[in-house]
This record gives structure tokens, C-alpha cells and sequence, in this order.
């Protein structure tokens, strides 16, 4: 009915980290055009975990935001740094100002180069958006100031616009903006889902964008089981009105193998019960595929060309809640040797 919770209360921290992680280039695209224009995409971004470590203020509160710091490069050689703070909870931090504050001055004294600061408040008060730290004593004074942007107070409309350009970052926050408005109205959020998932094919996104996006959605939007089956519906039935598909190329092909197995096998087992278990080995194959290529992905945006070394491992790894995990460890583990380390200990054993 409606009025009804759509979800226990979610962990926001990571969908915000692996969105800005994946789709980093489109956000900076979205959020500051001219920054965007400045830099050479031609070289990966780098995301620097442990220099973020070493420049982040304990709080006397918890931790309940997201950071990232990365590495880009811009067109006359130059190199920045962009940080990226998420505040995603409705709680008033008095602090705040003081604490971008502090993660700038400590990049700039520990890293030795200019910092841009991005803050995204993605909390309920519509009257708070700090944007700067301002100190005065007499014959001193400091007045700092970042980029904040307000999800709750976007333009929804300019939200749209941009996502109908193919800027997946628009797509998404116009997702997280819907999960804030509907949280308490799990009809609302099925709507929201839905017409989401119609925009994403109507704008003609990329297989690969399609994948993720639809992934993050379902973690953003996240809705009651009986409810995601009805998305589930919604999208077969948009597959056959459109005569297309929504799942990705990788996908598509597994299970186009496993059916073509099923009728090898249903030549002995008997033709439907074979073809039925094709699909089956297809869908969960499509599955396994899906999410080491989401796990290459992460890895490849964090440590650039260095990963290709943990493709043979993830090869061996068939079991796709393994793969989840592992798919965590990308977007936390510090370095890449640690990731390794804990894809080896996750690794079934081959005896």
C-alpha cells in the first residue's frame, strides 16, 4: 500500500563510492564542465586510497560519509588532485567546513600539489549547505571555499537533460534523488524504478553503462523482494514491446551458449529438460561474467593497467556471491597486492 517503508535504511556509502568511482569522468563532467575541459582523459585517473588515509581527520561522530581522492591529469601536463566528499546522512554536522578544510590543508602540505574539493550533500535539510571555512583574529584571517552541490536541491529538470545527453552521473543522481523522495513510499520508488530503467533504454545508453547503471540502480532503489519481481516483469515486458534486450553483450552471449549446451545435452537427458538447463548454466554464467567484468572494471579505474594481473585469478572463480565480495575488496582494498591477497583467500580450494 502506499505510505509504506520501501526499505530498512540503507547504507549509502557504498553505491556513492562505486558510482563516483565508475562513473567519475561523467560526474566531474556534470558537476564542473570547465575542471572537465581541463584534463587529459587520455590518461586513467588514478584513485590514491592510501594517501586519502594518511590526510583523513577522525571524527568524534563516526564515520558516516564517503571520500574519494583522485589523480588527474590536465592538458598542459599539469597534475591535480580532486577530492570528493560525500555526505550522505540527514544528520547537521557543525563541523563540516572545518573538516574539508583540513583534508585540503593536509593534501596540499602531504602531497605537494593543488587540490580541488567537491562536496556533495546528499541529506534532507534543505537549509544546510555550507561552503567555506572562515577563521578571522586579529590581523589574520582565513576564508576557505569549496564546490558544494545539493542533491535535494538539484534541478531535476537540468538532472534529466544531462542524462538524456548519456551522462550516466545525471542518470544516477536523478536515482539517489529518487531514493530520498520515495523512501518512505515503496509504490512510489517501484514507479521511480520503473521509469528510470524506461530512460535508460530511450536515452540509448551502451551496453556497458546500461549494465552498471541498472546494477547501482537496483542498490540505490533498493525495493522488497516481492516488489523487485515486479520490476523484473516490468523489464521482460518492456523487452518484448521494444523487441530488445537489457541485459549486456556478455550476458547475452553466455546464455546463448548455455542454451546451444542444454541441446547437446538435451540429445541424451531428453530435449526440454536439457534446453531448460541450458538456460539455467546460460543465466548463471552471464551472471559469473557480468561481475568479473565488474571487478575488472573497479580495478582498472583504481590501478589503471596494473590489474590486467588479477584477470587469471578472477578466471578461476566461478561462484558469484565470491565474486561480490571480491567486488568490495576492489573498491576498498588500499593497494592491489591486498586485493590479490584476499581474492587468494577467497579462492576455492583445488583440491
Amino acid at each position: 500500500m502506499r505510505g509504506r517503508r520501501a526499505t530498512e535504511r540503507m547504507d549509502y556509502d557504498s553505491p556513492w563510492k562505486e558510482f563516483i568511482t565508475v562513473f567519475f569522468r561523467d560526474l566531474i563532467r556534470f558537476l564542473l564542465p570547465n575542471l572537465y575541459a581541463m584534463i587529459d582523459w587520455s590518461k586513467e585517473p588514478q584513485f590514491l586510497d592510501t594517501e586519502l588515509r594518511r590526510i583523513t581527520p577522525r571524527s568524534k561522530i563516526g564515520r558516516r560519509h564517503v571520500d574519494r581522492l583522485v589523480r588527474v591529469w590536465l592538458l598542459n601536463g599539469e597534475a591535480y588532485c580532486v577530492h570528493i566528499l560525500i555526505e550522505a546522512q540527514s544528520q547537521f554536522i557543525v563541523e563540516l567546513a572545518k573538516r574539508v578544510f583540513t583534508y585540503f590543508a593536509r593534501a596540499w602540505l602531504q602531497l605537494d600539489t593543488d587540490i580541488i574539493c567537491i562536496v556533495i550533500l546528499a541529506d534532507k535539510n534543505p537549509d544546510w549547505q555550507p561552503d567555506a571555512f572562515v577563521r578571522e583574529l586579529p590581523g589574520t584571517r582565513l576564508e576557505f571555499r569549496y564546490h558544494t552541490v545539493k542533491l535535494l536541491k538539484m534541478d531535476v529538470a537540468q538532472l534529466e537533460e544531462q542524462a538524456r545527453a548519456r551522462n550516466a552521473a545525471a542518470l544516477m543522481l536523478l536515482a539517489f534523488r529518487r531514493a530520498m523522495e520515495t523512501e518512505r513510499d515503496v509504490d512510489a520508488r517501484l514507479d521511480a524504478r520503473k521509469q528510470l530503467v524506461r530512460l535508460l533504454w530511450e536515452y540509448g545508453y551502451n551496453e556497458d553503462d546500461k549494465a552498471q547503471i541498472l546494477r547501482l540502480m537496483e542498490w540505490v532503489l533498493m525495493l522488497p523482494e516481492t516488489y523487485e519481481q515486479q520490476v523484473e516483469e516490468f523489464i521482460e515486458q518492456y523487452k518484448r514491446e521494444r523487441k530488445t534486450t537489457f541485459v549486456s553483450r556478455i550476458e547475452r552471449h553466455a546464455i546463448e551458449k548455455g542454451i546451444q549446451q542444454g541441446i547437446q545435452q538435451g540429445i541424451q537427458q531428453g530435449i526440454q529438460q536439457g534446453i531448460q538447463q541450458g538456460i539455467q548454466q546460460g543465466i548463471q554464467q552471464g551472471r559469473v561474467e557480468s561481475l568479473r567484468r565488474a571487478v575488472m572494471r573497479v580495478l582498472t579505474r583504481r590501478f589503471g593497467a596494473d590489474a590486467e594481473s588479477a584477470r587469471t585469478l578472477l578466471e578461476q572463480i566461478a561462484v558469484p556471491e565470491v565474486l561480490e565480495l571480491l567486488h568490495d575488496a576492489a573498491l576498498d582494498a588500499g593497494d592491489l597486492q591486498a586485493f590479490l591477497e584476499q581474492a587468494r583467500a577467497l579462492q576455492p580450494s583445488q583440491s
